[in-house]
């Protein structure tokens, strides 16, 4: 048999989940507590805490996984997107008036036109990264 990776146990996603169902199995707990002993609920509430904390953390977990962390990582996607779109435009633009400016140098313009490519190529870089973390994952 071969050596096993340690569960990680410590990561946001499962201290989030730790804290959701915890605060939620605590406010159950204290509900339940706070009951007239002579009422049926007091027993359920104290014995349903941990599994309604189990519950709500597993819960969290599935969210945070399925709905949250991709959609945040879709924003993310699209504002460094945007970012670099803009970056590229004005790029574009500078380069455009350092090309038709008659005043200035052959090696200068040389120069500009090369960062502008240098942009893009970093674009293009990127945009391929992505296409392979995709394909990989």
């Amino acid at each position: 048999m071969g050596i096993r990776k340690p569960r990680r146990t410590d990561s946001p996603s499962v201290v989030g989940a730790g804290a959701a169902g915890g605060g939620v199995g605590t406010i159950v707990a204290a509900a339940a507590h706070s009951l007239p002993d002579s009422s049926s609920w007091k027993s359920a509430l104290s014995i349903a805490s941990p599994l309604i904390t189990v519950c709500v953390s597993g819960l969290w977990l599935f969210a945070k996984n399925v709905y949250i962390d991709p959609y945040i990582n879709e924003r993310k996607r699209r504002v460094a997107n945007q970012s670099m779109d803009r970056v590229l435009s004005d790029a574009r633009a500078n380069a455009a008036q350092v090309l038709a400016d008659p005043n200035a140098s052959d090696a200068h313009k040389h120069e500009v036109q090369k960062m502008v490519e240098d942009l893009e190529k970093l674009r293009l870089r990127k945009i391929t990264e992505r296409m392979e973390i995709l394909f990989v994952e």
